[in-house]
């Protein structure tokens, strides 16, 4: 009986950590992100990174407009085609399209000070 309720906890815990928090939503996009660690094998670290997921909405193609973080500078600038109910998802992995914002980097299981998960400017146009 302990072994399932165990069981039970476990799921709904780790369910929790699943979870894609909406952070921008219009009648065309939605924006959600979630906590991820990325472990590079090769050096020896991990970095933690808020990976974005964005969900086109409509029946339309659209561009996609944000930058990263709080600065409007080209560095931080993302532009994608996203197409009709179309889902894109950040990944470890590497990605130009840039659906991940650094979050922390963890060393020594001592994580450096996180930054805080913000986009801004975020457009979708429709394309015709």
């Amino acid at each position: 009986m302990s072994l399932i309720l165990l069981l039970i906890i476990f799921t709904l815990t780790n369910g929790s950590q699943t979870d894609w928090p909406i952070y921008f939503e219009n009648d065309k996009i939605e924006i959600s992100f979630k906590d991820t660690l990325c472990n590079d094998l090769k050096n020896g670290v991990s970095f933690e990174y808020y990976m974005i997921k964005i969900k086109n909405k409509t029946n339309e193609i659209l561009v996609v407009n944000y930058y990263l973080g709080n600065q409007k500078n080209e560095e931080n600038k993302v532009a994608f085609v996203l197409n009709p109910a179309e889902i894109k998802k950040g990944s470890c992995n590497y990605d130009p399209i840039k659906l991940k914002l650094f979050k922390a980097e963890t060393k020594n299981k001592k994580p450096s000070s996180p930054t805080k998960f913000s986009l801004n400017n975020i457009e979708a146009i429709e394309v015709y």
